[in-house]
């Protein structure tokens, strides 16, 4: 057998090799179900809203209000405490969490996705998504659908 053939053709030899010299039990990987980056399923949401956010934010600005610069200033951050730091920090806890201690981060992100959710389901989101300035925000949409996202990947 060439070795273009043998490539691709893993066997448990293979992986007792793998597991013996470098020290990866790459038979539990293979089993698992593929992981989705949940780093990555929020940063694209939350870049997206941004952009939107600040879509919104240009039209706020040319009142030229101080209150109304200070609103559109803050985006996102401004919906909340402190639940977008909590959120993140339970995303990298999650993402990097040993295997032992993954059921623990998973409810750490479940309660920090549940915080987001009362956040997007507060009336000011509901005013934000329906601006009357034709700016399509979609907090609720769009974040909405990266928490579920998430919720199915922590689970």
């Amino acid at each position: 057998m060439s070795d273009e053939a043998s490539r691709g053709s893993r066997t448990p030899a293979h992986d007792a090799w793998v597991a013996r010299v470098l020290g990866i039990d790459v038979s539990r990987a293979a089993a698992a179900a593929p992981r989705v980056d949940v780093r990555a399923v929020w940063r694209e949401a939350k870049e997206a809203t941004d952009a939107a956010l600040n879509d919104l934010a240009a039209e706020l600005r040319t009142y030229g209000d101080p209150d109304l610069e200070r609103i559109a200033d803050f985006g996102l951050f401004g919906l909340g405490r402190n639940e977008n730091v909590m959120l993140n920090k339970a995303l990298i806890e999650f993402s990097t969490a040993a295997p032992e201690r993954r059921p623990a981060a998973a409810k750490k992100l479940g309660d920090a996705v549940g915080a987001y959710r009362r956040i997007i389901a507060s009336p000011l989101v509901a005013d934000i998504d329906a601006n009357p300035f034709n700016v399509r925000v979609g907090v609720r949409e769009t974040l909405g659908r990266a928490l579920d996202q998430i919720e199915r990947a922590a689970a």
